[in-house]
């Protein structure tokens, strides 16, 4: 029996999985700041940075195909997916490393890190949801303004447990954890 075309579904899960630790992670991340911040940190290293990481690299570089219908997105070439999830897994392999051995300061660089790169990622979705000719499908339009909100939630959230992690290891000057 051969195999049909590629569908989204291997993707989505994995983008379903992304978002649920993401919320999991922010929520005890949040909860632990009050009671015990390295492990706050550590927390959200391991799971908004090197979880996610992973699972992000599953799904742009194994199940590239099913992302690519999830995304509205088709090209000929996987190179450039495959990149995508190489950075994804390096930067995800050392967030779970620096939250493994509680190195803070390295936790805060991944999370200011990764943090850095999904920002850019942000401004293509803006970019996308700003193209007019691309979004005349509805659909199309939605899906970006989506990631638009939730890709800024998210870097909001590493942006301010990396500057928490950066400041309780004493490299930011104006501020002391």
């Amino acid at each position: 029996m051969g195999s049909g075309p590629p569908t989204a579904h291997e993707a989505s899960l994995l983008m379903g999985a992304t978002m649920a630790i993401s919320m999991i992670g922010i929520f005890i991340g949040i909860f632990f700041l009050f009671a015990n911040t390295d492990m706050a940190v550590r927390i959200a290293a391991a799971t908004l940075v090197g979880v996610v990481g992973v699972l992000s690299f599953l799904r742009h570089s194994v199940y590239y195909e099913s992302d690519q219908v999830r995304m509205g997105w088709r090209q000929d070439r996987k190179e450039f997916q495959l990149e995508v999830g190489y950075a994804n897994l390096a930067i995800g392999i050392w967030g779970l490393v620096a939250a493994a051995l509680g190195w803070g300061l390295v936790c805060g660089v991944m999370l200011a890190a990764y943090a850095t790169y999904l920002l850019c990622a942000l401004l293509l979705h803006l970019s996308q949801a700003w193209a007019q000719e691309d979004l005349h499908d509805p659909a199309l339009r939605e899906r970006a303004i989506r990631s638009v909100i939730s890709t800024g939630f998210f870097v909001l959230a590493l942006f301010g447990f990396g500057i928490v992690a950066l400041a309780r290891a004493g490299v930011l000057p104006f501020m002391q954890l």
